[in-house]
């Protein structure tokens, strides 16, 4: 049962959300699709699915989506947590992986473009080090009256090695979907200038970024509950 009509799998987004870098702009998200006046909102439950063709790449971008959604009172599934690694992403799982959740809703992210520019070589800034050492008294044959205040200073200047740095333009759309009636009542997207520098390959505030754009929006319109529930 394949209801979202939409879908398409980023296969070459893996390396390059992998590999975001701290230089990463706030997202300019807009408004794509108005919230249906069908849609009834808040949602209780909201299933969060990642179109991205590796396993970890969708567990990363869910799961801060998830840990920002349910500090309201709506409560968020990952989709990854209802699948194993080897499982394939394809309408048929997508299907099952709906069914088992019990949501009320899918919000569904994937890459729409992906703009790569050239390649930079940098260095670092280099760091020196002084040490200073006081030696007092000072004393020998040719200055037997000695000197005092006598320092030993040694200089250590240390060079890091040149990186790479990417500067890519990545544009995100996000989605919500309803099982039942298998429509799309809600969309937006989201484009932000990042630099990714290849030496830090686990390091992914990009999609911090990302996912705090996309709870505002939804909040906005009321889409999860803002509050968390007195139990």
């Amino acid at each position: 049962m394949n209801f979202l009509p939409s879908i398409r799998l980023s296969g070459f987004v893996a390396i390059v959300i992998l590999g975001l870098s701290a230089c990463a702009n706030t997202p300019h998200t807009s408004v794509i699709q108005p919230l249906e006046k069908s849609a009834v909102v808040p949602y209780e439950k909201l299933l969060v699915l990642g179109l991205f063709n590796r396993y970890e790449v969708r567990e990363l971008g869910e799961r801060k989506l998830v840990q920002d959604i349910n500090k309201g009172g709506t409560v968020a599934v990952a989709a990854t947590s209802l699948m194993t690694t080897t499982m394939p992403l394809n309408a048929k799982t997508i299907s099952a992986v709906i069914a088992e959740s019990g949501a009320d809703a899918v919000l569904v992210i994937q890459l729409l473009n992906a703009d790569d520019e050239k390649i930079k070589v940098k260095s670092r800034d280099p760091k020196t080090s002084y040490k200073v050492n006081p030696l007092g008294y000072y004393s020998n044959f040719y200055y037997p009256g000695g000197y005092y205040n006598v320092w030993e200073v040694s200089v250590q200047e240390y060079m890091e090695p040149k990186y790479l740095e990417r500067k890519m333009k990545l544009t995100l759309m996000t989605e919500l979907f309803i099982p039942k009636t298998r429509e799309r009542v809600w969309a937006i997207e989201s484009k932000a200038n990042v630099v990714r520098d290849l030496s830090r390959p686990n390091y992914h505030p990009f999609m911090n970024a990302e996912a705090a754009q996309i709870v505002k929006y939804l909040r906005a319109d009321d889409i999860i509950e803002k509050v968390a529930a007195t139990r």
